[in-house]
């Protein structure tokens, strides 16, 4: 096995920041009757606050900062968040708290095209989360954990190397009470080597059995098993804004993160979205809701973002949103797909529902319609509106024009022959329609493919009533 351990060192304060930059200078304490700085923003470092140091003298420094106390619960719903959205990359993935996920990913090396590949692409999609990361590989899981956190980077294959490693951390990186580090310190002992090089009796007799159980299960030397994070049946995240926002930019920038977590999610059920609902909470107790639905199952984030981003452009937001809460109230499985070099049916299909997609996000779902066909002889009576994408029974081989006006157009006459651009040729025809007469709206017509001197195809027809007039109902090209 091999394990991944992504860690998030900047977690408390990222905590705050993931849908955007407050206004002012965030920092995180420690709250209680004398605060202390646990975590800062840029703005706040640049301004000369550090960790460790007191509010007051943050306040010092920085008078319009923004002082919030640490949240681990919403720390916790991070790293549960991360791991949502790292499925995508492993079925394993395991929360280790409070700053770190561990993802096994031996059986993964070769989709994403290597170690080097893998890691990169975690790091990179990591970062479009709103987090910064440490990345450490260790074919134990406790390894790679300890590795990440002392910021060494490495990616270890082999327990001999790990071992060559590990021995060189401090033993800070053990789970264990200040008087054992104290004790530690006393003896000179200060690194995970020089501990484990100790007699193993006189360690369990001093400080239990315990430190010697992480060091071999650091080492792969005792069994260590990782309790697996468990997706919800359906999806809902909800992210709170920095800051009351009415602009659709701000909207995306925060819903994009949400939607990398879906992703997540549908590709551990190697499904996809075929509708979401983006409801955003105003500051006045009301909300807004964003329907999007798609003609086929999808989780491509980029297609999905730009789906939402035409919908909210088409949306009248009820007032500023103080947190977006992102569904999947409809899912369906993926079908497998074949990979070829040249484009199937499949691939069509595709490409055919992207387009109706944006359209109705961009034109609205009443807008964009399919057709079917009816039973009828008329030509205006004989299709429906339908939903995009569904099949219905082809119809009989008769020639027909893709373009049916909506109102048939009455045609000057020359020399008792019918003109449009000139003087039009007769090329086929007559095809005589006579229906309707139970409906109230009969039909006597004979129809006629006619061509101008331009070349253009035309679907034409003369009434057989008295009139005898001529009519452009169609447009072959």
């Amino acid at each position: 096995m091999l394990w991944l351990c992504l860690n998030l060192p900047r977690l408390p304060i990222e905590a705050f920041l993931r849908a955007g930059t407050p206004q002012d200078p965030l920092v995180v304490t420690s709250g209680g009757n004398a605060p202390l700085i646990v975590a800062c923003e840029q703005r706040a470092a640049v301004a000369g606050i550090r960790d460790g140091m007191s509010l007051s003298a943050a306040y010092a420094l920085l008078p319009e900062l923004n002082a919030r106390i640490r949240d681990t619960s919403a720390e916790q719903g991070c790293l549960e968040a991360t791991a949502l959205w790292a499925l995508q990359f492993t079925s394993q993935v395991s929360v280790h708290a409070p700053d770190s996920l561990l993802l096994e990913i031996g059986a993964s090396l070769k989709l994403f095209g290597g170690l080097d590949a893998l890691c990169s692409q975690v790091n990179e999609s990591a970062s479009q989360l709103g987090f910064d990361t440490l990345i450490a590989v260790a074919p134990t899981p406790l390894g790679a954990y300890w590795l990440a956190r002392c910021r060494l980077g490495v990616s270890v294959e082999d327990r001999e190397t790990l071992q060559h490693h590990l021995n060189r951390l401090p033993v800070t990186c053990l789970d264990a009470e200040t008087a054992a580090f104290q004790s530690l310190e006393r003896m000179g002992i200060r690194t995970i080597g020089q501990l484990a090089r100790l007699p193993r009796d006189a360690v369990v007799r001093r400080f239990g059995q315990r430190l010697l159980d992480q060091i071999d299960r650091a080492l792969g030397n005792r069994p260590d098993p990782q309790t697996p994070f468990s997706p919800p049946s359906r999806f809902s995240a909800r992210l709170a804004l920095p800051s009351p926002v009415s602009e659709a930019e701000a909207l995306l920038f925060a819903a994009h993160r949400l939607v990398l977590q879906l992703t997540g999610y549908l590709s551990a059920a190697n499904a996809g979205v075929m509708r979401l609902r983006l409801v955003l909470e105003n500051e006045d107790g009301g909300a807004t809701d964003v329907i999007v639905a798609l003609s086929i199952p999808s989780r491509d984030p980029k297609h999905l973002l730009n789906l939402l981003r035409e919908r909210l452009s088409q949306t009248a937001l009820g007032g500023r949103s103080e947190a977006i809460t992102l569904e999947a109230p409809d899912v369906a499985q993926l079908a497998p797909r074949n990979f070829s070099f040249l484009p199937d049916a499949a691939h069509a299909r595709e490409e055919r529902a992207t387009l109706v997609e944006k359209l109705r996000a961009r034109l609205g779902n009443d807008a964009v319609h399919g057709l079917s066909l009816f039973p009828d002889a008329r030509p205006e009576f004989a299709w429906h509106e339908a939903e995009p994408g569904i099949n219905t029974r082809p119809g009989p081989p008769l020639l027909r024009p893709a373009w049916l006006l909506q109102r048939p157009r009455r045609l000057k006459l020359h020399g008792g022959r019918p003109c449009l651009d000139g003087q039009l040729q007769i090329i086929d025809g007559p095809e005589r329609i006579e229906s309707g007469w139970w409906d109230g709206f009969d039909v006597m017509r004979d129809y006629f493919i006619a061509r101008n001197n331009s070349g253009a195809t035309f679907w034409i027809y003369r009434e057989r009533a008295s009139s005898g007039d001529w009519f452009l109902h169609g447009i072959f090209s």
